[in-house]
């Protein structure tokens, strides 16, 4: 059966080499990035919602055709009152005067596109307006236009505007061409209502698809219908298309700016996104390449935030990177000497002739083993620091308690070697914000540092000192001191220069580094220096947490 871990290390491989064959694939151009799409579509769509309403003129046309039906009641009211005036006869005898009739027809004056139709009571014609117009219209006719050979002249298609266009392509839907055919105009129906005595108003589309308008009413005398009038008007569709017209500039005005608004958006959001992925992926390809990433911090916006701090990312993963292969090569370099010792002394040991000598060399191999133990548990414990770090929380201690706790811990160890170990804190609690296992180890390390150069009889201080910039932990030796030259590089990994006299290889170097490391986790800085009369002094400076917001995460050991 295939192990557990097995089937992780295969899960992992396939994401691995997933992320690979997705890196791989070849980015598109910035008009068909996904954003890039989204920002147009999402700016057209609002625009699109907008044109079609303007362009459908709904509410515009309910509101005029409303005024139009009431202006055609009016006139068929007024016309049917004088043709019932000029009826001849009386009461019961009552009929339309044809020639009358026709005659009054004639002079009145229509609008263009109006027509009146008069019917008899049995629904004969009896006049009609179209018939009766005896006007001619002289207009000067437009010069002709030069066919190009191979090209027909089409009247439906020459001279056409772009709104008669959209007009045409409108109309041209199916459910517009639906709701024409359940509309379609019936006189007859009219007129039947009008000679049972009602009024008839519709508006329904002709045999030729033209919108219309009309109304048809009574023509009375007294009581009795004489016949009907019906008065209509096919202008309704030419004034919706002169309102799109008029409606074109603002439309054009407003597809104008959701274009630049969406080449706006890609140019300045779409494409900084874009530059700052293509640098992350390069950088990630190429280990020479970590300051591609662009500075765009002078739009001061997300953006600009995104890639500073991608900036700081990457230069910290850099460093990090860097410092592995560092300390990699640092600790093949100290584990090989012990390694070689051992390797020396066991091969001597077979040529070693005395019980003494063995002895020796076994004592020496001994020495490297523990020297090896060592040095892999201070390594352990220095690479999981930054793991440390990371989950811990942040506490706010008390320096004097810390330091009472310190004491307490180290006094039995130190009375062994005849060391004592003294505090001198402050009168009033002292408040730190610090990750308190990491932060004790800080101070674990100096104090063992101090016992390390410490003779008996001497003495190891703890001190604390409220500074400008926060406050100071100064731990104080009475040994021989640090090399004038030394000062800084004590803090170096694998410092291991001894006075004469220490014991070689009883440290592996890694306790200073470590100080510094956490201490720079906590913002604040770490230095060595000589006290004038003898022994060192290892100072720690951290920020000091205000009393009155310490209370809440207050710390006691």
């Amino acid at each position: 059966m295939v192990s557990d871990t097995n089937i992780k290390k295969t899960k992992s491989l396939h994401r691995r080499f997933n992320l690979k064959n997705r890196r791989r694939r070849p980015r598109r151009s910035l008009l068909f990035s996904r954003l890039s799409r989204l920002i147009i579509i999402s700016n057209l769509i609002g625009l699109f919602i907008l044109v079609a309403g303007s362009l459908a003129m709904n509410e515009f046309a309910r509101s005029y055709l409303d005024a139009k039906m009431e202006n055609l009641t009016a006139q068929a009211e007024l016309v049917t009152s004088i043709l019932g005036d000029e009826a001849t006869g009386f009461a019961q005898q009552a009929t339309l005067d044809r020639e009358q009739t026709r005659e009054i027809i004639r002079r009145i004056e229509l609008p263009a596109g109006w027509r009146i139709r008069v019917h008899d009571i049995n629904s004969r014609l009896v006049a009609d307006s179209a018939e009766l117009d005896d006007k001619i219209e002289v207009s000067e006719l437009a010069p002709l236009k030069p066919t190009p050979e191979g090209e027909t002249s089409t009247p439906d298609t020459q001279d056409k505007s772009f709104i008669e266009h959209v007009d045409s392509w409108i109309e041209d839907l199916p459910w517009q061409q639906s709701r024409r055919d359940t509309n379609r105009r019936d006189l007859n129906v009219e007129i039947k209502e009008a000679l049972s005595g009602n009024r008839a108003r519709t508006t329904s589309y002709s045999e030729d698809d033209v919108l219309m308008a009309s109304v048809s009413v009574p023509i009375r005398r007294v009581q009795r219908i004489l016949g009907s009038l019906t008065i209509e008007t096919d202008e309704i569709a030419q004034v919706i298309s002169n309102e799109r017209q008029a409606l074109l500039p603002f439309i054009g005005l407003a597809i104008l700016a959701a274009i630049l608004s969406s080449l706006v958006l890609t140019l300045f959001i779409v494409q900084p996104i874009r530059q700052l992925a293509l640098a992350a992926e390069n950088v990630s390809r190429s280990s020479e390449k970590r300051n591609e990433i662009p500075d765009l911090s002078d739009r001061k916006d997300e953006i600009g935030d995104l890639s500073l701090v991608m900036g700081e990312m990457t230069r910290g993963l850099y460093d990090r990177v860097d410092d592995i292969a560092n300390f990699a090569a640092d600790v093949a370099h100290e584990i090989k000497n012990p390694l070689t010792s051992i390797r020396s002394a066991s091969d001597t040991l077979r040529a070693a002739k005395t019980d003494e000598q063995r002895a020796k060399l076994v004592d020496i191999i001994q020495s490297d083993v523990k020297r090896m133990n060592r040095l892999i548990s201070d390594i352990s414990r220095a690479s999981r620091v930054d793991a440390a770090l990371a989950k811990e929380k942040v506490q706010v201690l008390d320096l004097n308690l810390v330091f009472e706790s310190l004491c307490e811990l180290y006094e039995p160890l130190l009375a062994d070697k005849q060391i004592s170990i003294k505090q001198m804190g402050l009168p009033n609690p002292a408040y730190v914000k610090a990750y308190e296992a990491s932060f004790a180890q800080v101070l674990r390390n100096l104090i063992d540092n101090a016992m390390t150069f410490s003779e008996s009889g001497s003495t190891i201080a703890l001190r604390l000192e409220i500074v400008e910039n926060g406050v100071q932990i100064h731990v104080e030796d009475e040994g021989p001191g640090i090399p004038p030259d030394n000062l800084e590089t004590v803090f170096e990994r694998f410092y291991t220069e001894r006075p004469k006299g220490a014991v070689f290889g009883s440290h592996s170097g890694l306790g200073l580094a470590i100080c510094r490391q956490i201490v720079a986790a906590h913002n604040g800085r770490i230095w060595a220096e000589n006290r004038r009369d003898s022994g060192a002094r290892f100072t720690v400076e951290l920020p000091l947490q205000q009393a009155e917001n310490a209370s809440s995460g207050r710390s006691k050991r």
